[in-house]
């Protein structure tokens, strides 16, 4: 596992040996994260530039289901053969994970099964990354000619803790850009790659927006990552080291 200098302070990096295995770390992580969030504005949906300057994190907002967006703060990078999957941590301790941009997991989510109970509503794993053009497209950077424009895998995931699977099947092209674009800290230049799909069984249909920078830094996006669910927006509002991270 490979872990970003000074995203989480030199303290709580030296915790961080086996985080997978161990509980009692992803603890410390989650109260380092909590005391972060603390820190900033107690509305931390709404940072005002000077929030987002003193801000020692890298940071995005999300914004799950249709609901308010909340601060997310990246808590650890787990390096996955030639690939880094980021994790990206709530106040209320759930985990979205992107790799080249894309949601590839979530780890926390809740879903109602009746008025007395909550389900765990989480995707699980994605197969055939490897062929996602979004990669191809990021590590390009944005010179897709020689991208492959379509691309299939299957999903798992849990509904309302019952096991699923379900296969997608998508198209992908740069619609803009290069073209300037406002963030929380300030104005990037970005290229627009649109992502029109459906789940087969399903037929839940969607339109993907991923918002690229030159140097394949994914800087915002709109994503529908489960049939049943809304689409996930993420917006950076912070990356620190980022010459030295590569594409989230």
């Amino acid at each position: 596992m490979n872990y970003m200098k000074g995203i989480l302070g030199a303290a709580a990096l030296l915790l961080l040996p086996n985080l997978s295995g161990c509980t009692s770390v992803f603890g410390d992580v989650q109260n380092t994260i909590n005391y972060a969030l603390q820190t900033a504005k107690s509305n931390d949906s709404d940072l005002s530039p000077a929030d987002i300057e003193a801000f020692p994190y890298s940071a995005q907002y999300i914004r799950r289901d249709g609901s308010n967006r909340v601060l997310v703060v990246l808590g650890y990078i787990d390096t996955v053969g030639t690939e880094k999957q980021y994790s990206w941590i709530s106040r209320d301790s759930i985990t979205v994970v992107t790799e080249n941009g894309r949601v590839i997991k979530t780890l926390g989510q809740k879903a109602e099964i009746s008025a007395a109970k909550l389900g765990q509503h989480d995707l699980v794993y994605v197969n055939n990354r490897e062929n996602d053009p979004l990669r191809c497209i990021i590590q390009s950077h944005t010179n897709n000619s020689t991208c492959n424009t379509r691309w299939e895998r299957q999903i798992d995931y849990v509904d309302r803790d019952r096991q699923r699977s379900e296969n997608v099947v998508s198209e992908f092209r740069i619609v803009s850009g290069p073209e300037p674009m406002g963030f929380p800290s300030g104005e990037f230049t970005v290229y627009h790659v649109v992502e029109t799909g459906h789940f087969t069984a399903s037929g839940v249909a969607f339109e993907n927006d991923f918002y690229i920078e030159a140097d394949g830094h994914v800087a915002r996006s709109k994503q529908k990552i489960l049939p049943e669910n809304e689409y996930i927006s993420l917006i950076q509002v912070k990356w620190v080291g980022r010459d030295s991270a590569g594409a989230q």
